[in-house]
């Protein structure tokens, strides 16, 4: 016999009955009796209460019709869920050696916890919650020192009358966690003292699930892994000096990708790269880069040596671009060498560049600039998490000069950049964005372009064309000797996933005569993915009375 069911329900609860009854699930059962059909409709009375429970619906009504009448045969299962319940009173409470803890770290630990506590008074009460509220309370104690804390104790005490959850959980520290040395798993191709090289830690620091995060970006950026993974063992006793246990999968040595995209900065893009991250069985990374979109024509190739005791390495690469930029054009040449060091943010590298240029501006004669730069970049960063932060700061400061015997123009350049991010309660974030630069020298020309500053885009000025801003010669916009942008954006996540933005940007580019910074206000929505944030902003420049569409993804350090 065949039967069909109509659910009667919310929507919430009717799409989760649909997936989760029995009685759903039989209907296309060939060996259907009346009897076993009767019994099935009254298993989903039960399950329709227990599910509406489980969403917070304590009071539900749920009743059945069976119509015979019908071809096939019809079951309507109503379910009146009545009020939701909320959660009236939360109690958290700690156990174990954190108690007893007189690093100040450790009680702003327990005072995180307590704070960011995902179930507050007021929310609707759900099992799902309950147990994700749960869960990441003891992944928050277990974040830092206390690396095996668990739920010792949790209970929800629901009052169908008051319509109220009174929850209550305890949480137990473990024992302190040291760091100790790290065991390698997994790797063939390359050796136990090149995947020791990357990590953060030293034996006897205290543990930090940050670190080991950073320990497993440090690997998977190499190249050389398709996975890899971190985990200290606090299964045994040796809490002073846990090992550190890295798994990893090694990944293909060559790769060949090809890209088109789309950016509101320069139009549609091409690219294609290749990479060898085992040149000749040495661990020697090549890697090289061909970029072609409205503006940019370029053609790179790096190598870099194994990573050497305390994550460093070295780079050589050579490069050929060809911009058309504001109805600047410049075709450039550069060659460099550097010393870099891995950190928690940015890497940081001393270095020295040769940069030879010819520039183009409509009706003058080419212009041709080199120049040998000695530079220092220092990347720093420390949020709460590497992904997806919401707390904390970025940034990076860059130092370097070209000496007159080396350069067609003498020049210092000093840069900085910064990014400091500010939770406003549960649902709101607050960014704050700086970026400042200067050129020292008694003029711009004769200093290669890639050296001066111009402003403007998705990551910098909003409201206003990519590098607009800047100096104007004639009908092109070329690069000054200061910088100065700055931004401010509030963000309410009107989910987990996504949310909308207002934000406010300032800032230009000039050279000789004051600082006169252009304004671009706007709104956007915003995208938390596992690469990063996507942003699509609808910006009103005030200098230029227009509006601009920009789309960018992921954090700029």
């Amino acid at each position: 016999m065949r039967y069909n069911v109509e659910i009667d329900a919310p929507k919430e609860l009717r799409e989760l009955l649909r997936e989760g009854l029995q009685l759903e699930r039989w209907q296309s059962d060939a060996q259907m009796t009346p009897e076993l059909l009767r019994r099935l409709a009254d298993e989903a009375v039960a399950e329709a209460t227990q599910a509406a429970a489980a969403q917070g619906y304590f009071s539900a009504r749920v009743s059945y019709a069976l119509d015979r009448d019908s071809t096939p045969w019809r079951i309507q299962l109503h379910v009146d869920p009545g009020e939701r319940t909320s959660v009236g009173a939360v109690d958290i409470q700690f156990s174990g050696p954190v108690l007893s803890d007189s690093d100040p770290k450790a009680a702003a630990l327990l005072a995180r916890v307590r704070k960011e506590w995902l179930l507050r008074p007021g929310m609707p009460f759900t099992q799902a919650a309950w147990e994700d509220a749960k869960r990441d309370a003891a992944r928050k104690l277990s974040s830092w020192r206390y690396a095996a804390a668990r739920i010792t104790a949790s209970r929800a005490e629901v009052d169908p009358k008051a319509l109220s959850a009174r929850l209550s959980i305890t949480l137990e520290s473990g024992p302190a966690y040291r760091i100790g040395a790290v065991q390698v798993r997994g790797n063939r191709r390359y050796s136990d003292r090149l995947i020791e090289n990357l990590n953060p830690t030293r034996p006897g620091d205290t543990y930090d699930r940050q670190e080991l995060a950073l320990y497993v970006q440090r690997l998977m950026q190499t190249g050389y892994f398709a996975s890899a993974r971190v985990d200290a063992m606090t299964d045994g006793a040796q809490t002073e000096a846990a090992p550190l246990q890295a798994t990893v999968i090694e990944g293909s040595t060559q790769q060949l990708e090809t890209g088109l995209s789309f950016n509101t900065d320069v139009g549609p893009r091409l690219e294609l790269n290749y990479r060898d991250v085992d040149v000749k069985d040495t661990a020697w990374r090549w890697r090289n880069q061909f970029r072609f979109d409205g503006e940019t024509q370029e053609a790179r190739t790096d190598i870099d040596t194994p990573p050497r005791a305390g994550a460093t390495w070295f780079n050589l690469f050579g490069s050929a671009k060809h911009t058309t930029v504001q109805n600047e054009e410049n075709t450039i040449m550069s060659t460099g060498l550097s010393y870099n060091w891995a950190g928690a943010g940015a890497p940081s590298s001393l270095g020295v560049v040769a940069t030879f240029e010819e520039q183009r501006l409509p009706d003058t004669a080419p212009d041709h600039r080199s120049a040998v730069f000695f530079g220092f970049r220092k990347g720093f960063r420390n949020t709460d998490d590497l992904i997806l932060p919401r707390r904390g700061f970025f940034g990076n400061i860059t130092a370097g000069g070209a000496p007159a015997a080396l350069a067609t123009q003498q020049f210092a350049r000093f840069t900085g950049a910064a990014t400091a991010l500010f939770p406003l309660g549960r649902s709101d974030d607050l960014t704050l964005r700086t970026e400042a630069g200067v050129v020292v020298a008694p003029t711009r020309e004769g200093i290669p372009s890639s050296y001066l500053f111009r402003t403007g885009g998705d990551q910098t000025v909003r409201g206003y064309a990519f590098e607009s801003l800047g100096v104007q010669r004639g009908t092109a916009v070329v690069g000054g000797r200061y910088l100065l942008i700055g931004s401010a954006e509030v963000t309410h996540w009107v989910t987990e996933t996504w949310g909308l933005a207002v934000f406010a940007d300032a800032g230009n580019a000039w050279d000789d005569g004051p600082y006169e910074p252009v304004l671009g206000t706007g709104v956007g929505a915003r995208l938390r993915t596992p690469i990063g944030p996507v942003r699509v902003d609808v910006a009103y420049g005030e200098e230029t009375k227009a509006w601009r569409l920009h789309f960018s993804i992921g954090f700029v350090f």
